[in-house]
């Protein structure tokens, strides 16, 4: 199942691909398949929708690009030219961040298990750090003590009422969740701050998931949130700052596309298991994994691939709404001081920027099911490792006399699980060996996430294209040598 309308950010990719067709021909010249592909004007456009939204609702606010989203500097540089700040998940993102211009008090220095070196570069630059336990709280503590500095902190905070809005390997604040601290621990928590001498309290920090597409996650976490910054004013303590994280959604696909997949797969589920085609691989329930498929009418649980209020949307209506006591989120943000409101698009500043290019290897049937293969491996193409991802795929060049069909997308390494689409997607034509398929909307995650060299092979290239069609190397395609080493080498 793919667009078979096909959404505006589809038809951007499009007219991007044509508008820059021969610097995208002298890229794959150069540097081959497979091939990832950024356009940077597509970057600005998504970076610009936040800027207006909080230009408009709420302007003491700092964006950040999600360097592990696209890590290489060509993706920071780009995020520095824009203004954006950085969420840095390890110091090796950190130090990239400030190589490539962004200063350290527009970084926010996250994850769960902070190494003694990151927390020594956080302490040095006095970074924000979003702090997620007691023992980095000591570390942190001790190490800016020794320096004679305090660090700014925020406290992570987990285990509010969030399940069931995206998949579980990819929920971070619900009660299921390795990061942050208890909410219901945060007075005890604020008191260890407090007494801790190298530490300075800068506010409060959450983050849902990724790809959530349901806006009552968002709702709920800035009801708790903003309660939570209610008691920390009270408590005596100054609050400059609330990170809500963000991890806002893509449409992957329309939303008749996705109301109609989830329709087709509960009839196949619903079906005998020799009657018609299959919509998943192996018949998987994707979202109705653990409901029963024969009930009136199941509800599909975890990640979605549309939303109503994908990207900045999604942050308009989280600004734009109202609480229970009637007041929206901006307003009750002001009545605590207008702290500055820290914002993670995560995944959707640059997935819709990006598209992939792969040669195809060839075509079969499997049980009656249509079947292409890339010269791609899932490594390269890599959010299916968590879960199965659907992404809008065409074989090019398109043909007045195309013929749509619906197929599975293989990819090249030898493990069966290498599926580059374990849904089937709508292709306009059953393609040729050699001929070239294009993956939409994979500027974030896909070309990084889980990379590897499984069955010996080297990473692809990653290239960018401004509004000039001038074309910049992101990441250069590794070579034979690279993934095993010269000949001899000890």
């Amino acid at each position: 199942m793919a667009p078979r309308t096909p959404s505006p950010t589809h038809v951007a990719l499009d007219k991007a691909l044509a508008r820059h067709e021969s610097v995208i021909a002298a890229a794959v010249e150069a540097f081959g398949l497979p091939l990832h592909l950024i356009f940077k004007d597509e970057v600005e456009q998504s970076a610009n929708g936040y800027k207006q939204v909080l230009g408009r609702l709420y302007p003491n606010s700092r964006v950040l690009f999600a360097v592990k989203s696209n890590p290489c500097r060509g993706a920071v540089r780009t995020a520095a030219r824009l203004g954006l700040g950085a969420d840095a998940a390890s110091e090796h993102e950190f130090r990239v961040a400030l190589e490539e211009g962004i200063s350290a008090e527009r970084i926010v220095a996250n994850g769960n298990a902070k190494t003694s070196r990151y927390i020594e570069a956080i302490v040095s630059s006095g970074a924000l750090s979003s702090v997620d336990n007691a023992d980095e709280f000591e570390e942190l503590s001790r190490t800016a003590a020794k320096r004679r500095v305090r660090v700014p902190v925020l406290v992570r905070f987990r285990g509010m009422p969030l399940s069931g809005f995206t998949a579980d390997d990819q929920t971070t604040a619900a009660e299921w969740t390795k990061f942050g601290f208890p909410i219901d621990e945060a007075d005890q928590v604020f008191e260890q701050v407090a007494r801790s001498p190298g530490l300075r309290f800068a506010g409060i920090s959450a983050h849902v998931g990724t790809q959530i597409a349901d806006p009552v996650a968002y709702e709920r976490l800035a009801v708790h949130m903003i309660a939570l910054a209610q008691r920390v004013r009270a408590s005596g303590q100054s609050l400059s700052a609330i990170d809500l994280g963000g991890g806002y959604p893509v449409s992957f696909v329309t939303q008749a596309e996705w109301v109609a997949l989830q329709a087709e797969l509960l009839e196949r589920l619903r079906a005998p298991a020799d009657c018609g085609e299959s919509v998943t691989w192996t018949d998987f329930p994707m979202g109705y994994d653990g409901v029963a498929p024969d009930t009136d009418s199941p509800s599909w649980v975890g990640k979605a691939y549309w939303s109503a209020f994908p990207a900045s949307a999604m942050l308009e209506h989280i600004l734009t709404f109202r609480h229970p006591d009637g007041r929206t989120t901006a307003e009750h943000l002001a009545d605590l001081g207008s702290p500055t409101l820290i914002v993670e698009p995560g995944r959707s500043l640059m997935a819709t920027a990006g598209v992939t290019l792969a040669e195809v290897r060839g075509t079969k049937s499997v049980l009656g099911n249509p079947v292409v293969s890339l010269d791609l491996g899932i490594t390269n193409h890599g959010t299916n490792l968590i879960t199965n991802d659907i992404f809008p795929v065409a074989i090019l060049p398109r043909k007045a006399d195309d013929l749509p069909v619906d197929a599975f997308l293989a990819g090249r390494l030898c493990f069966s699980g290498d599926m580059i689409s374990k849904v089937k997607v709508r292709l306009n034509r059953t393609p040729h060996p050699g001929e070239r398929a294009v993956i939409y909307l994979t500027g974030a995650y896909c070309a990084d996430h889980f990379a590897s060299n499984s069955c010996g092979f080297p990473l692809p290239g990653k290239v960018a294209v401004d509004g000039a069609s001038r074309l910049e190397v992101w990441r250069h395609p590794q070579t034979f040598e690279d993934v095993f080493g010269p000949v001899g080498a000890v």
